[in-house]
């Protein structure tokens, strides 16, 4: 909730995040380490899909996980 107007963040808070980002980027928006979010992804805290040997988070799953209206 923002303080100022106990309203939830917006997607424009978190700028324009394209459909997938990378779990160092999911960790740093979320303010923990590159080693911390590839753990979180690992135990199913952070959604996540495996595209090959690539590992991207889903940025709307992301954003719904911490509630943030789209």
């Amino acid at each position: 909730m923002d303080a100022l107007n106990n309203k939830p963040p917006t997607r424009t808070a978190f700028g324009d995040l394209p459909l997938t980002i990378t779990v160092p980027h999911a960790g740093e928006l979320l303010g923990i380490g590159r080693d911390a979010a590839y753990a979180a992804v690992a135990n199913g805290e952070i959604p996540s899909l495996h595209l090959g040997r690539r590992i991207v988070v889903p940025t709307a799953k992301l954003l719904a996980l911490l509630g943030v209206e789209q």
